[in-house]
């Protein structure tokens, strides 16, 4: 089937998520510094023909930034130094940017957005669910579900509108504060494969956002709006103090009746502000846990040499 021609081809990038995703979970993974300095670099540089934010001069510094270290101990220990050890200077929980602590405000809507799509967290993941590594995981998945309805000849503008949500609501607001808290932490060469990486990653989402925003022009009022400052509590208000008000809805799975919460009520209203159906969001809270029961994200990328 012809693809779309306003819909970008996002599966470079969600291939980009995937290898991101795993990288910042080095120490759970068990990412080798032999990992990043191969199969890693080997899956950017194949992805860099589609993604102008892998360039030449990028990956150069990644690859010389890597190759100063001499074991897997020291690519660990400037993870542990930027992210981990207390008081981490950046820690990768991005509630702590929106809110200002752990499993604050932002979370159960970055919840609630991982349930629209029949998601939840693994229990072999043990980190919290506002960690960056989960949003990378989740956006993977999206982008693929947006590719797959369109090549289905389905409407992609779903999936689309919720990464769009996410990455302008919620990752790069709170990116951007990981971004300058590691731009101002000690800099050794331990850490500088992370702040790369770090870079890269706020990088690509911001491109990413912009590719979305272009290929949904009817929310474009709202998504192009300037992002939240960073630490503010201002884009967690709008969903879940908002004066959307709450419907009486029929479960798309299960056909009972429920109440939209807050934060379905705001999503609601913003699809039909921007006359996009928001159908697919009338599930009830028992069919979302439900749905929700898969075992693990699963997005592309059986082809990426570090995920072998």
């Amino acid at each position: 089937m012809t693809q779309d021609p306003q819909l970008p081809d996002l599966l470079p990038a969600a291939e980009l998520s995937l290898c991101l995703s795993r990288v910042f979970l080095a120490p759970q993974a068990r990412v080798t510094l032999a990992e990043a300095q191969g199969p890693l670099l080997d899956d950017l540089h194949s992805l860099a023909e589609t993604l102008p934010t892998l360039d030449t001069e990028r990956l150069g510094a990644l690859a010389r930034a890597l190759a100063a270290l001499t074991d897997t101990q020291q690519l660990i220990l400037g993870y542990s130094r930027l992210f981990l050890t207390p008081p981490a200077p950046a820690p990768l929980n991005l509630g702590a940017y929106l809110d200002g602590g752990l499993m604050a405000r932002s979370v159960p809507t970055m919840e609630a957005l991982y349930r629209r799509h029949g998601l939840e967290r693994d229990p072999a993941f043990r980190e919290l669910p506002d960690h960056l590594a989960l949003h990378l995981q989740w956006l993977a998945w999206v982008y693929s579900e947006a590719m797959e309805a369109t090549e289905a000849g389905g409407d992609a503008t779903p999936a689309l509108t919720d990464a769009a949500t996410m990455l302008h609501d919620l990752t790069l607001p709170a990116l951007a504060g990981v971004r300058r808290k590691v731009a101002q932490s000690v800099n050794d060469a331990t850490t500088l494969p992370w702040r790369a990486l770090v870079e890269l990653t706020h990088d690509q989402l911001s491109h990413d956002l912009a590719r979305l925003q272009a290929a949904l022009p009817a929310l474009a009022p709202e998504a192009n709006r300037p992002p939240p400052p960073t630490g503010g509590r201002d884009m967690v208000e709008t969903f879940e103090a908002s004066e959307a008000p709450s419907e009486t809805l029929s479960c798309r799975a299960c056909g009972e009746a429920f109440e939209s919460d807050p934060v379905l009520a705001e999503m609601r209203r913003r699809l039909a502000a921007a006359g996009v159906s928001a159908d697919h969001l009338a599930v009830c809270p028992r069919c979302q846990g439900r749905h929700g029961a898969s075992p693990s994200l699963k997005p592309p990328g059986a082809d990426l040499k570090a995920w072998q």
